[in-house]
């Protein structure tokens, strides 16, 4: 390998030493001969494929002083290095000097060779143009601009050295490779930079570097070709093999489809073959006992009217012996006399007592059972075998509990009733009144059986996966990340909502109280579609207020100044109705409103009762607690006004109390209070007009505190965790969240209610009352 040192101390010693030179070779006495120029440039082609002595192997070699086409950032002054050479010697008679390089050793520097730059003529060259032949010192090349530069000239390091006109990498051999650094031929590559390197490169640049021959890099690449080509078939057979197994699970899976579509409809059949069978009987039943009935009825109108005509005759007999004498008047009057006493017999003895045909209704839990029989899961084919015992063993549970149930219900039989017009309706069960019948059931039900389902809260009734309650995503307290829904009667406005809730595709339903409308939006806020207007009649609202899903997707609304419940479809087809205006149980006064359980029983606020109701999932009455007289913390400053309601995960029931501060939870059977906390305040543990209330379905507690404008989040036994500051801009102080919800991803979905004179004020129609955190 030639090195630029090797060069110069060839060349030292065949030249002549430049004339006039000092000992440290910096200033030339005169300018140096173009024939001396081309003499050497030719001595140091002649020269670059000599041996080299054995002491220019141990040369040191300086990577700091390559000259580059980077130069100019590695070295910022513009300024090139000076390098001198000691001890060297000249004599005026041309002989050759010889000289110990202690320079740095790096190409492109000159010791007492006699060459400087040909623009400047005075330092000594560093680049050579490949086109014009002339040399030039590094700031004469970069610092001004050239006519080599300008003509696009190539500009080589001094040590590159080639014939004229000629490329480095064409010197010797065409197919040879050449460093584009040093100019020697490459020998190796190296794996860290992806590049062919000479030996020179090894030394300095990449010598810290895993690097190998270029022969043996190039075989070794030849077998990483051949394993990747090797590993592409394999993969390619492993794929068609994976492509194979799709095709034959998805042909598996639409058999096994079909045959659980199949499985379905005949389990389905069984019980509605049953139902239709029950329903056949108890048809059939009630049409004998009406012929029974009917049969009997002509007979005894049969007999009444031969009773008549026995009656008339004796009348006419009686009549005509009024004219009779003697004793044929006393015989008329004898036979008479005992005529109308057999007849007035008969009559008494044909007397009948008043019946009626009753029915008695099922028990609904039952009902509820029902709707939960069956199930259909996707598992692992290797535990196909263990599920396939779970459905017998759910259904002995389920028909256990059923068996308790019926067991613990005192059903009377359908027959008929012997009752008088009005004693005999005292004595039997008012099923549109009294609630012994199901308060009955249910607690006899829970004595026998303490494992029997109890339906629990969900963030989103019916909703598959878990919903956790999460911190707001927008780092300013109170900015939320959309919102939607301004004042006014036009599609996707409201106007003094008060009711919002999320159910299980996402969608966002709001009821839109003044405007007596419900209005569904999808997650991002847009208007879908919208049913209600303002009556009494069923699908109309007076103001209506609380809202929720169940689990079968069916809207259930409050229709407050109604004073009853609405159940619509969840396309807002109406299906029933419940509920009047009254204090009786199932009645209510400004209801406000409502939360559904996993088994479907709905739990309405009884606002001006000061209760809470319980109802199967068709509107049936169930029980009651009423709130007068429960006063575990002694703070009430008057009747409780229940709010707010929903289920928790574990089946109690949380009330907000609106007027009272506070927050109460009621145990699943609403006998008792088991918590009580809160009071009036803007600190940790204080509320001030709690209203709307959810859960996650990690059992946390979320509720609107209304007029301290935040949301707090409580744990399951209503220990505090963190709160929510609402006051977004845009609302002010008379804009108060009324109710919360979740979406499915956990995050907040906050309904703001304004006060009546503020929604009628021009300048609050640019508010959005809905808004999601």
């Amino acid at each position: 390998m030639t090195s630029f040192a090797n060069m110069t101390q060839a060349l030292g010693a065949s030249l002549p030493a430049a004339s006039g030179a000092g000992a440290g070779g910096a200033a030339h006495a005169e300018p140096e001969d173009p024939l001396a120029m081309t003499h050497i440039i030719c001595n140091l082609l002649e020269n670059m494929n000599k041996p080299h002595p054995a002491t220019s192997a141990s040369m040191p070699y300086d990577i700091w002083a390559l000259p580059s086409c980077s130069s100019t950032l590695q070295n910022p002054s513009g300024q090139s290095r000076e390098y001198s050479s000691t001890n060297s010697t000249s004599n005026n008679n041309n002989q050759h000097h010889s000289k110990e390089d202690n320079s740095s050793g790096s190409p492109g520097t000159s010791s007492s060779v006699s060459i400087t730059c040909f623009r400047c003529e005075e330092r000594t060259p560093t680049t050579r143009c490949l086109e014009c032949n002339d040399l030039f010192c590094h700031e004469c090349c970069h610092s001004v601009t050239s006519d080599c530069q300008l003509r696009e000239h190539t500009l080589l390091p001094i040590h590159q050295i080639s014939p004229i006109g000629v490329r480095p990498n064409s010197v010797n051999n065409e197919k040879e490779v050449y460093c584009e650094l040093h100019g020697d031929p490459v020998r190796f590559y190296c794996e860290a930079c992806v590049v062919f390197i000479c030996q020179e490169c090894t030394l300095w640049v990449h010598k810290d570097h895993c690097y190998t021959p270029i022969k043996g890099a190039l075989d070794m690449c030849r077998v990483g070709v051949l394993r990747a080509i090797e590993d592409t078939k394999t993969g390619t057979k492993a794929i068609k093999t994976a492509i194979d197994r799709a095709v034959a699970m998805s042909k598996a899976y639409e058999k096994e489809t079909a045959e659980a579509n199949m499985k379905i409809r005949k389990a389905m059949r069984c019980y509605a073959q049953a139902i239709e069978d029950r329903e056949k009987y108890l048809l059939d039943k009630v049409e004998k006992l009406r012929q029974a009935k009917m049969n009997e009825l002509t007979d005894h109108m049969n007999t009444l009217r031969g009773i008549l005509a026995g009656l008339a005759h004796t009348n006419e007999t009686l009549v005509r012996s009024m004219d009779s004498e003697g004793l044929d008047l006393f015989m008329a009057k004898e036979k008479g006399r005992a005529q109308v006493d057999y007849f007035s017999c008969m009559f008494k003895n044909m007397y009948m007592t008043e019946e009626r045909i009753m029915f008695v209704p099922p028990n609904y839990d039952l009902v509820d059972q029902l709707k939960r029989q069956c199930d259909v899961q996707s598992a692992p084919a290797s535990a196909m075998h263990t599920l396939s015992s779970v459905p017998a063993l759910q259904s002995r549970q389920s028909l256990l509990s059923l068996q308790s149930m019926q067991s613990a219900q005192t059903f009377p039989p359908l027959t008929s009733y012997n009752m008088s017009s009005t004693n005999s309706l005292r004595s039997l069960p008012d099923y549109t009144r009294s609630t012994n019948y199901y308060d009955h059931s249910i607690s006899s039900s829970m004595a026998l059986d303490s494992n029997l389902p109890r339906g629990i809260g969900q963030a989103i009734p019916g909703y598959w996966m878990s919903v956790t309650v999460r911190p707001t995503r927008s780092p300013v307290p109170g900015v939320p990340m959309f919102s939607f829904g301004r004042e006014g009667q036009d599609e996707g406005q409201v106007s003094r909502p008060w009711g919002l809730c999320v159910d299980r595709e996402g969608n966002i339903i709001v009821a839109d109280r003044r405007n007596n409308r419900i209005q569904i939006f999808n997650s991002r806020g847009e208007f879908r579609t919208m049913f209600g207007s303002k009556g009494t009649g069923p699908g109309e609202f007076d103001l209506p207020a609380g809202i929720t899903t169940d689990t079968y997707g069916r809207i259930i609304v409050i229709d407050k100044d109604n004073h009853r419940v609405q159940i619509f479809t969840s396309s807002g087809n109406f299906i029933l109705k419940f509920g009047s205006f009254g204090k009786e149980c199932g009645q209510f006064q400004y209801p406000w409103d409502v939360a559904v359980n996993t088994l479907g029983n709905i739990v309405v606020t009884d606002t001006r009762n000061h209760r809470i109701q319980l109802f199967t999932s068709d509107g049936t009455y169930i029980t009651k607690f009423v709130f007068e007289g429960a006063n575990p913390a002694k703070m009430l400053k008057g009747p409780t006004t229940p709010r707010g309601v929903c289920f928790t995960t574990s089946g109690n029931i949380i009330v907000s109390d609106f007027e009272n501060h506070r927050l109460l939870m009621v145990d699943p059977t609403l006998s008792k209070v088991l918590h009580c906390v809160g009071r009036e305040g803007s600190g940790i543990g204080e509320l001030n007009r709690p209203s709307g209330i959810v859960t996650d379905d990690d059992g946390r507690i979320i509720v609107a505190d209304s007029k301290n404008h935040r949301v707090l989040v409580f744990t399951a036994e209503l220990r505090i965790l963190w709160a929510v500051d609402l006051k977004s801009p845009g609302l002010d102080d008379k804009d108060r969240p009324s109710d919360v919800a979740l979406t499915p991803d956990g995050y907040l979905v906050v309904l703001f209610e304004t006060l009546p004179d503020t929604a009628r004020d021009i300048s609050s129609h640019g508010k959005q009352y809905i808004k999601v955190y």
